[in-house]
This record gives structure tokens, C-alpha cells and sequence, in this order.
């Protein structure tokens, strides 16, 4: 060997392994299952969406319930109280009552010293002369504000742990239709059956979203019937957090099940109108299939024309005796 040769040799790197440190594959399952329970595509590798849309309705109630927290905290519950008012769901607000009924002297606390009133003042004090009486605004308005800190808790953990999954799947656009149309369906199945009540709260939109949840995840269990044991239980994680915090909500308050039913329905309608129904055989173009997604729609239709129609032509009903509270009884959705 020249000695050219055995420099060259010795200007070379020397050849080095590196053994890799074992990685812990329990933190890597316990990744991965989480991921598996909030991922709904059934299909490998397809795109997924960005939740913008639950994520900034999200934060909306968030702000809006601690800016009613900061003025409370402050004493100042003016702000808090016009800001409920506004936002609350109440017929007389949104529909024109009969002269019989506004012309009605009632007793009252803040309007006059000697304690009486026209019923129509109360209307006016509690509903704000904006736009009274049609103020249709409060069939969207209602969904933003939330009456205390366990209320919004349990909406926030059912609109996020459901939400997003569904969002990521869909996209945002086809989440914020299921959402609002849910919600105003809710809201019109409490006024026909609480024409005098107030109401507040947006588990109407989330009962929708979890109905529309229901029946994607029973259509995935029978498509995929080799996971249904994990699909069962991904969909009972998925619901068990809202319905663990929802119980002391009802025990607590008035609840408003006619609205979680009404929005509940609607999801479920869209639902079936759009992904079909569970069934035993693996055709989804059959006629049958087609024909119960069709049927799905009319029916969602009829309970719009229905609950609309309700709501437009019936006044508000006669109350014999009308006193003005600060406290009202109030339904949480």
C-alpha cells in the first residue's frame, strides 16, 4: 500500500453505531386511542377539516357569559340584566300580544311608586322598546347566554367532545346548518307547548348534534362490524362527559325537554335524510334506502311548517294573573 493509500485512510471518519433508546409504548397507545375515539372518518388517510366553526361559537359563549360574570362581580347588573333580556327566549318579546292583554292594570315594582301598571309597560321593561314586539332576533340570541357556570360547562363539553369530531368530518359549513337548524327547532317545540315561559341556553343545537353523532356512528357499526365493540365504546365516550354534568342541571333547575326533544328530532332527521339509516344489508343505493332518506326531509319540513305556523298564528295566550318578578321562572336548554 502506497503511503498516499494510507492517509487517505486515515483522514476517513470513523465508522460509529448508534443504539436507539427504547420508546415507551404505553404513552404511544394511549395517543393513539384518544385519537381513535375523537377521529370519525372510516376511511384511511382522508382529509380532515379544521373545527373553526365549534371552536368560535365556543369562545362567543365563553366571552359573553364571563362579561356577564366581570359586571356581577362588579355589582353593576345592569349591563348583565340587559344583556340576559336581550338574549333570553320569551313569546311576549317576539309576538305581538292582544290589546286585551297589554291594556291589563297589574302589579308592579319598578315602573311606578304606586305599584301598579299597564301590562304593556312590563312588556316594554323587560322586552327593551327595540323592535317590540318582534323581536325574532331571540330564536338565535338564546343560544348565547347561559344562566350560570354549570349550565355553560355542560354545553361547552358536549359542543367541543362532539362538535369537533363531527366538524372535522363534515366540515364547517354542514355542522353550523345542523347546528342552527336544530336550535330553531328547539326553540319553536318549547313555545308551542311554554307560551309564557323564558328560556335560555343552546343544548337544543347540542341535542341535535348529538342525534346526528348517533346515527353516523350506527351506520359506521354496521358497515364495520368487526370494530362495533370499539365503536360502541367511542360513542358512549363521546356522550358520557355531557350527560354526566346534565344531571345536576336537571335535578337543580327547570330543564326544557320539549326543546332538547324538538332539537334532538331535527338532528335525527338530518341525520337519516343524509347518511340513510342502519340496515342489515350492504346496498346503499336500494330503493328503500333512498325512499327513507326522502321521507326523512318531508318529515323535517312538516315539523317546520308545523311549529312555524303555530308560532305565527296563535297570540299569546291570556294570563288572569300577570305579576312582574325580577326572579321569572326560567327553563335552561
Amino acid at each position: 500500500m502506497s503511503k498516499y493509500d494510507a492517509s487517505s485512510l486515515e483522514l476517513e471518519e470513523p465508522f460509529t453505531i448508534q443504539i436507539a433508546r427504547p420508546v415507551s409504548t404505553r404513552n404511544y397507545n394511549i395517543k393513539s386511542f384518544i385519537r381513535r375515539i375523537f377521529n370519525l372518518n372510516d376511511v384511511p388517510n382522508k382529509k380532515q377539516h379544521l373545527p373553526l366553526f365549534i371552536i368560535a361559537i365556543s369562545i362567543l359563549h365563553i366571552s359573553i357569559y364571563f362579561s356577564r360574570f366581570i359586571y356581577d362581580s362588579k355589582k353593576d347588573q345592569h349591563f348583565a340584566m340587559t344583556l340576559y333580556h336581550l338574549f333570553k327566549l320569551y313569546i311576549p318579546c317576539m309576538r305581538p300580544t292582544s290589546h286585551f292583554i297589554r291594556s291589563r292594570v297589574v302589579k308592579c315594582i319598578r315602573l311606578t311608586t304606586n305599584g301598579t301598571c299597564y301590562y304593556d309597560e312590563v312588556l316594554k321593561q323587560t322586552c327593551f322598546t327595540f323592535l317590540y314586539p318582534n323581536q325574532l332576533w331571540r330564536m338565535i340570541t338564546v343560544n348565547f347566554s347561559h344562566l350560570e357556570w354549570l349550565h355553560l360547562l355542560s354545553n361547552l363539553l358536549a359542543q367541543l367532545v362532539q362538535g369537533i369530531p363531527l366538524e372535522r368530518k363534515y366540515g364547517s359549513i354542514c355542522i353550523a346548518i345542523i347546528y342552527w337548524l336544530s336550535g330553531l327547532g328547539a326553540n319553536l317545540s318549547f313555545m308551542t307547548l311554554h307560551r309564557t315561559e323564558e328560556a335560555t341556553g343552546a343544548s337544543g343545537s347540542l341535542y341535535g348534534l348529538m342525534l346526528f353523532l348517533i346515527v353516523d356512528r350506527l351506520i359506521a357499526i354496521q358497515a364495520n362490524v368487526e370494530q362495533r365493540r370499539f365503536l360502541i365504546l367511542q360513542l358512549t365516550l363521546l356522550l358520557l362527559p355531557h350527560i354526566v354534568v346534565s344531571i345536576p342541571l336537571i335535578i337543580k333547575f327547570n330543564v326544557a325537554h320539549s326543546a332538547h326533544v324538538g332539537g334532538g328530532l331535527v338532528g335525527f332527521l338530518i341525520g337519516i335524510g343524509m347518511l340513510g339509516y342502519p340496515r342489515s344489508w350492504n346496498n346503499r343505493y336500494c330503493i328503500r334506502q333512498i325512499t327513507c332518506r326522502l321521507i326523512a326531509f318531508i318529515l323535517l319540513c312538516i315539523f317546520y311548517v308545523i311549529t312555524i305556523s303555530i308560532f305565527f298564528i296563535q297570540d299569546v295566550p291570556v294570563v288572569y294573573s300577570i305579576y312582574y318578578s325580577p326572579n321569572p321562572q326560567i327553563y335552561l336548554e
